[in-house]
């Protein structure tokens, strides 16, 4: 059997996540809360074993959709892009800084040499040159 997918719209009530849930085989939406969203999924998943015998393994994937307004659901999205770009350079900067300080060793440079070159610490050096 293929696993089914779910989806929780979580809007904010008296400080708790209420969740309406739709997704393959639910003959129309269910509700549950949820205290914070990183609980939400369990959530969903416990109310879809109680109330409808849907195993662990017959759910796929749950996705949960908080709502807020218009405004702030802008700058979450903008602050996500940011970091996920931000990430993106930092693994890139690592890539770079790893294949600069392994042609720096091989020129026979010292690690502490190549830690003032790079603007990092020996032990930094250290780790790159060994992974």
């Amino acid at each position: 059997m293929t696993a089914r997918s779910f989806e929780a719209t979580a809007h904010r009530s008296d400080g708790w996540w209420a969740l309406e849930v739709t997704g393959d085989g639910l003959p129309h939406p269910v509700y549950t809360q949820a205290r914070r969203l990183d609980q939400a999924e369990d959530m969903v998943r416990d109310l879809l074993a109680l109330h409808f015998g849907i195993g662990e393994n017959d759910v796929g994937q749950v996705e949960i959709v908080p709502v807020l307004d218009a405004a702030l659901a802008e700058e979450v999205s903008q602050t996500r892009r940011a970091r996920e770009q931000a990430e993106r350079l930092r693994a890139d900067a690592t890539t770079q800084t790893r294949r600069v300080a392994q042609r720096l060793k091989a020129q026979g440079l010292a690690q502490r040499d190549i830690s003032v070159l790079l603007g990092i610490s020996h032990q930094a050096v250290s780790q790159l040159l060994a992974s």
